[in-house]
């Protein structure tokens, strides 16, 4: 039933309550969701109520539509573990899903300006900026920073498509400890808005994630601009002994 008393809008509250259905498996994937009609004359509502309802469940990635058939619950994203330690190539590979990584500012040795939030603010440090495409979609932009010192070399080395946590392991011996995460979402900006196939001003999710190493803490930095329409991404949280 609807609170029409209530400050939460009438769209609002029937979007709750259908993604409710969907997650308890009264609708289940594939399944077509009554027609708007319906579902109008079932909530006592006007269809364009109903509508607002269903275009918000298409932007939270529960439902999609389909010309001449109707609207039906999508299936579940895949979850990828992207924060683990073992790195992005290795999360989306663990779920069978092939990526290619294209390098969109190749890297090199600079001193790092503009995000304040970045350790490397105003120091040196090898930069790159690379974007993963899976399943012919970009679904994860990532800006990357080492520290020059403990990664001495690595400029010389033709990344290209290559698992940077596979590069750190076995040429430089080297695997992480622990690290840090922020989570935030943030409008994205033209130039990535084009990169990733969204809208200027779109939201998306944003990781900032420090990496600690034996003896050399947050020798790597990395800010990882997400997809969550395309893929969940989760993080595995494990009790600490």
């Amino acid at each position: 039933m609807l609170n029409p008393d209530s400050p939460v809008p009438l769209y609002h509250q029937i979007c709750e309550q259908l993604q409710s259905r969907i997650r308890e498996g009264v609708y289940l994937p594939g399944h077509m969701i009554p027609p708007e009609t319906e579902l109008a004359k079932s909530y006592g509502v006007g269809r364009p109520t109903v509508r607002q309802a269903m275009d918000l469940l298409v932007q939270r990635g529960l439902i999609q539509r389909k010309r001449g058939a109707g609207t039906f619950v999508k299936e579940p994203s895949p979850q990828i573990d992207l924060f683990s330690l073992a790195g992005t190539s290795q999360a989306f590979s663990t779920r069978g899903v092939p990526t290619q990584k294209k390098v969109i500012v190749p890297l090199k040795k600079k001193t790092v300006t503009g995000d304040v939030a970045n350790p490397f603010h105003g120091k040196p440090a090898f930069a790159i900026s690379r974007l993963t495409v899976a399943r012919d979609e970009p679904v994860l932009l990532e800006d990357i920073y080492l520290d020059p010192d403990l990664f001495a070399g690595i400029d010389d080395m033709d990344l290209g498509d290559k698992s940077l946590s596979r590069v750190v392991s076995e040429r430089f011996y080297l695997t992480p400890s622990d690290g840090t995460q922020q989570f935030q979402v943030e409008p994205l900006n033209e130039q990535r808005a084009s990169l990733l196939g969204m809208s200027p001003l779109d939201p998306i999710l944003v990781v900032r994630r420090l990496l600690n190493f034996p003896k050399a803490p947050g020798a790597v930095y990395s800010v990882l601009f997400c997809r969550t329409d395309r893929f969940a991404f989760t993080q595995t949280i494990k009790h600490q002994k």
